[in-house]
């Protein structure tokens, strides 16, 4: 086998994301012998830093966040974006991936369900998140529907049942429909939330892609981008919890469109690594875009220090100002 030396850096480990073992080295351990180091000939990032800047290898890029590849300081990548870009770019939604693929793949061939797993549902509604830098519409939606019912919020942000879950499908499952927005609305930008909805057997809420209707069945769920006002959405999930049957149909509506593996993520890496390593580069080697690069990793430091500086000038005028400052 092909021996090839890889590294994964700018990814963020604190979400589960494991460097040693993940799609990507399952992937190519099938084809090459695969040996992860400091001294790569090609590197996987993401969003998470700079230091792929440091590399003057093959780059390839990976992003479940809604960032755009940038094409000049990558070779190849893999998003959300629906863009065709030669043999550069692959569409791979977050959800196909990662701990969230178990999810994914658990709605390909679900079990139909019956009306004795409706009159199981013993709340509305649930809210499950922690992040509260989102657009201010999924906070808004979240008060204007709990004026109709109680929402079960189990993260961390508007918390109303005394501490976060710990398992968030199980969760889910007791209610009859998730809130799911992303953080952002963008065009192709969808994660796992729209996903653990329906693996959770729940009717999912949705805002976020506002072309989710090219991967996922409207009829199966509620897609808050085809109606003209939030209290319009609101009316249809009032119709909805108050009829059982349609409520039904609408669990049974199968949710993705086209079920895709992992198949054409082997492709794109095995058109990379099989490549001549001369011939797989791809971004420009202009001087424009290496000063880019000079000036982005000069910013990286600046900012770097410069916050770190201006963070202590501000802790200390706290302190000062609640009086717990202690001299020396």
């Amino acid at each position: 086998m092909k021996k090839i030396k890889i590294k994964f850096v700018d990814f963020n480990v604190g979400l589960g994301f494991k460097l040693d073992d993940n799609e990507i080295v399952n992937s190519l351990s099938k084809y090459y012998d695969v040996e992860i180091c400091d001294d790569p000939d090609y590197i996987f990032y993401s969003v998470f830093g700079l230091d792929h800047l440091k590399y003057d290898c093959i780059r390839i890029f990976y992003t479940g966040e809604c960032y755009t590849p940038d094409f000049n300081e990558c070779d190849y990548a893999m998003g959300y974006d629906r863009l065709s870009f030669g043999d550069r770019y692959l569409r791979l939604a977050l959800y196909r991936l990662f701990r969230f693929r178990k999810s994914y793949e658990k709605i390909i061939n679900r079990p139909p369900f019956d009306m004795a797993y409706v009159s199981k549902k013993t709340g509305f509604c649930n809210f499950v998140y922690s992040n509260c830098f989102a657009q201010s519409v999924r906070s808004r939606f979240f008060d204007m529907l709990s004026a109709y019912k109680r929402i079960e919020s189990g993260g961390r942000y508007k918390n109303n049942i005394g501490g976060p879950v710990a398992d968030k499908l199980a969760f889910q499952e007791k209610t009859k429909f998730t809130i799911a927005f992303e953080n952002t609305s963008y065009a192709g930008y969808s994660t796992e939330k729209i996903v653990e909805a329906f693996a959770a057997g729940t009717v999912p809420i949705y805002y976020g892609d506002p072309q989710i209707s090219q991967d996922f069945d409207t009829n199966a769920f509620v897609n808050v981008h085809d109606y003209r006002s939030l209290e319009d959405v609101i009316k249809r999930v009032q119709e909805i919890d108050n009829n059982d049957e349609l409520y039904l149909q609408m669990l049974n509506t199968p949710p993705i469109k086209n079920p895709m593996d992992t198949s054409d993520l082997d492709a794109l890496l095995k058109n990379i690594f099989d490549q001549e390593y001369q011939k797989a580069f791809r971004r420009p080697r202009s001087h424009t875009s290496t000063d880019m690069e000079i000036f982005k990793r000069r910013y990286r430091l600046l900012e770097k220090y410069f916050f770190k500086y201006t963070r202590k000038v501000k802790n200390t005028l706290i302190r000062i100002k609640k009086g717990t400052l202690l001299w020396s």
